[in-house]
């Protein structure tokens, strides 16, 4: 076979089984929870100023966007203060942490890396967050009062950017999928037969953990003979995968998949829980395989090892461009440079550069209603993020 058609081939079956079908259980898990929350959180929130960061850490820790998609709208209604939004950016690891969860899954090792990089996020992020407000920093003085040597009136829970309701309370108006429409129709029907190949998936993804376990040499081979084990593997990892990217397509969002009009439709209906768990799943896929194939064509067509991709993924270089790539909105590209870690390629500080710097999908719904609060928010996340992983570079901290 071809050596090109092969690393594809492989490449999708290791994707749909070895992220996927984990992935798309705990989206489904944590939209669930959403559902049966809905609404119940904000007033509590609002009442609650002198807590405002450490709440928005703690909605930006949930995997997925949709708590800090949440908080966003809150800040333009001047609900919460501005040091929320960026301690709850700065936590948020949007859907690259569906990656690490399904890493943990496939071998333990993941966990306690897991573990100290969402510690280390929730601390930065009330860290600069709490800090923000003590200097108050608002995006028409983004380094506070006390830096820029200004003065002026701040109200911590309105702010300076309130606007008119017309303006604010937009999420009605927002764009949404056109019933009847091509796109509408491959979703809206298409998600069962998704999630019918991804149950199927998951059983021989959980029985691949236990046959690893049994056979740590195990290497499953490329068949397309569906009645071998390696062929049933190959075929619904490959048919998994290709469902996925057809989902992704009709989405027609290439960078970001929480909108935040899709975040109130699932909140209101099981049955928009269920396409949109599908639909956020088929987007981590389709960049995990694009992160697959990156790295395999790249060691295939020039020969380079893993070893040697590591080696440059080790130094203060790999931190800065890490960091850097979180100034990117949408999670596409965070799950490439997550996936870089999982599959070994860079470091454990660059790990926590990007994931403290980016800002997944909750910046777009900021950026709609005011422009400057999410250039200024997304420096505020990139300055910590650089922090803490030339930190832990100096200290030589780093976990495989």
């Amino acid at each position: 076979m071809n050596v090109l058609l092969e690393t594809i081939l492989v490449s999708m079956r290791d994707a749909f089984l070895a992220v996927t079908v984990f992935v798309a259980a705990m989206v489904l898990l944590f939209s669930w929870l959403q559902y049966l929350t809905a609404g119940r959180f904000v007033d509590w929130i609002r009442s609650s100023k002198k807590w405002q960061p450490l709440i928005g850490a703690l909605m930006g820790l949930i995997p997925g966007c949709g708590g800090a998609i949440i908080m966003m709208p809150m800040y333009a209604r001047g609900y919460v203060t501005y040091g929320t939004v960026i301690s709850t950016l700065i936590a948020t690891l949007g859907d690259s942490a569906f990656v690490l969860v399904g890493a943990i899954i496939q071998d333990e090792k993941f966990l306690m890396p897991v573990i100290l990089v969402h510690l280390i996020t929730f601390t930065a992020a009330v860290i600069w967050g709490y800090g923000a407000d003590m200097l108050r920093v608002t995006p028409e003085m983004p380094l506070g009062i006390a830096l820029s040597g200004k003065s002026q009136h701040y109200d911590s829970t309105m702010s300076t950017i309130m606007e008119d309701e017309s303006k604010v309370d937009v999420i009605s108006s927002l764009p949404r999928e056109q019933p009847g429409s091509i796109s509408y129709n491959i979703i809206h029907s298409g998600y069962k037969i998704w999630w019918a190949v991804t149950l199927v998936g998951l059983i021989l993804g959980i029985l691949l953990i236990f046959w690893f376990a049994n056979d740590p040499d195990y290497n499953p081979g490329l068949s397309l003979n569906p009645t071998t084990r390696d062929g049933l593997l190959t075929i619904v990892g490959v048919t998994g995968t290709t469902l996925s990217i057809l989902l992704y397509g009709a989405n027609k969002s290439f960078i970001a998949d929480d909108t935040e009009a899709s975040i109130g439709d699932k909140l209101h209906s099981f049955d928009e829980t269920l396409t949109h768990a599908a639909s956020e799943t088929a987007f981590v896929t389709f960049w995990v395989l694009a992160a697959y194939l990156v790295f395999e064509l790249i060691m295939t067509i020039s020969g380079v090892s893993e070893s040697d991709l590591a080696s440059q993924g080790s130094g203060p270089l790999a931190v800065a461009v890490a960091a850097t790539i979180g100034l990117i909105p949408g999670c596409g590209p965070q799950i490439i440079a997550i996936t870089a870690y999982v599959e070994g390629i860079i470091s454990f500080p660059a790990l926590v550069s990007n994931a403290i710097s980016q800002d997944g999908d909750a910046l777009f719904p900021l950026l709609v209603r005011h422009r400057t609060a999410s250039l200024w928010a997304t420096f505020h996340t990139l300055l910590p993020g650089l922090l803490f992983g030339f930190i832990l570079l100096g200290l030589g901290v780093d976990i495989p």
